[in-house]
């Protein structure tokens, strides 16, 4: 089944799938429902970093806020709920994640966290959820432990982000590809993610002719990762895979241009936003560098001939004020928040269950966003939402796709 999301407020009223704005009701749930969630509202917050990140938020609650005013969403059990929304501000500081959630759950008390951004916020809240029996529907991590610890963290569902060892294993095609003889320098957090990259690279690069030279990790707290750089770029390696986050790759960007150092770049999915981190690296420093996505790269005009990529500028311009239709960290909330409605519109019961019921069972799914040839597809035993993405490449300013590759259900 495929579905497309139309998201302007016309559509929304005409197929009557989305209801009205009321206050915040603070009653007790509905006979048989769950804390969060009644007759008439549903609540969910997140936690995520406010300097870098805030435009997801606000894009995510302008949604939100066009669908209230439309009449909210109509659910999967025929009653038309607003959606309260909350985001919290942690700095990318795990510890003021846990912080924040403990408020989210105990005082908001929300339906569930949605959207939660990072690894290690991520894995510090997760046992915590569990505990709780409160859902984290479409966090932004592929880290491989939900997928390795999914029985006894039940609560996690619909990641968005490509599992790690799959967009690695990806990645390590095209270079035996492209560069058969390679000699690879790796760059990674000293982190889950940074060991679970470098290991699923070597893991996908055996038995062929590459061969990693140098491997650097840095401390998300450092101030840069240059020393490391210029450790990679002496080790005459003629390949660069660069899984840090973003800041650490403008970084690294920047470094490698002063350097002079040329070898082919590969980037984490997460670090592709043109404005915030490629751009900023100088002119040119992102030149021919490599990595994969599944949403259309909203900071160039290319692909403004789109209908989605025209209902997204339709959108960003009704909120001029709050939003930039070029802000590509905005585009991945409205992207969310829009999986995020269809699965309310599928949920069939009022249960933080039949959350992850219909999370854990999205088919064909598209939103406005979605490559041409992406959909976005879950199971009740795979915990990630994106199992079809383009390869890409930077060129004169702007990303460029290649044919979309997907993964095989039971790989």
């Amino acid at each position: 089944m495929k579905r497309t999301l139309a998201v302007t407020l016309a559509a929304l009223c005409a197929s009557a799938v989305l209801t009205a704005c009321a206050g915040r009701d603070t009653g007790a749930a509905a006979g048989g429902c769950d804390p969060g969630i009644t007759d008439t509202e549903i609540r969910f917050g997140t936690s995520l970093i406010q300097s870098t990140a805030g435009p997801q938020a606000v894009a995510t609650q302008k949604l939100f806020d066009e669908i209230n005013a439309a009449g909210g969403v109509r659910m999967g059990d025929g009653k038309s709920r607003t959606i309260t929304y909350t985001a919290l501000d942690d700095g990318y500081d795990p510890a003021r994640t846990v912080g924040n959630v403990r408020r989210l759950v105990e005082q908001d008390q929300v339906f569930a966290i949605q959207n939660l951004i990072g690894t290690p916020s991520t894995l510090a809240v997760v046992d915590y959820l569990t505990q709780k029996d409160v859902p984290l529907v479409f966090p932004m991590t592929g880290t491989d432990e939900l997928l390795a610890t999914l029985d006894e963290r039940p609560v996690v569902a619909g990641a968005v982000n490509p599992q790690t060892s799959w967009e690695v294993e990806e990645r390590a095609k095209q270079i035996i590809r492209d560069h058969p003889q390679a000699r690879i320098a790796v760059l990674y957090p000293n982190d889950s993610l940074g060991f679970g990259s470098i290991t699923a690279l070597k893991k996908a690069l055996e038995g062929s002719d590459t061969r990693i030279v140098a491997e650097q990790s840095y401390e998300q707290t450092a101030p840069s990762a240059d020393s490391q750089i210029v450790n990679l770029a002496n080790s005459g390696a003629d390949v660069f895979v660069n899984f840090s986050t973003a800041r650490f790759v403008t970084q690294a960007l920047k470094k490698t241009n002063e350097l002079n150092w040329k070898p082919a770049t590969y980037i984490y999915s997460s670090a592709t936003d043109t404005n915030f981190v490629l751009l900023p690296a100088g002119p040119g420093a992102a030149e021919g560098i490599k990595s994969f996505y599944w949403i259309y790269d909203i900071s160039s005009s290319a692909h403004d001939a789109q209908p989605g990529v025209q209902k997204w500028r339709a959108f960003a311009a009704r909120h001029a004020d709050a939003i930039k239709s070029t802000d590509t960290i905005a585009a991945t909330g409205y992207n969310t928040a829009q999986l995020l409605v269809t699965a309310l519109e599928q949920m069939q019961g009022c249960t933080r269950a039949d959350l992850l019921d219909a999370v854990r069972n999205l088919q064909g799914v598209r939103t406005d966003l979605a490559l041409d040839g992406v959909t976005f597809n879950s199971s009740p035993d795979y915990p990630y939402l994106i199992t079809s993405m383009a390869p890409m490449t930077f060129r004169d300013g702007r990303w460029q796709y290649d044919a979309v590759v997907s993964r095989s259900a039971g790989e």
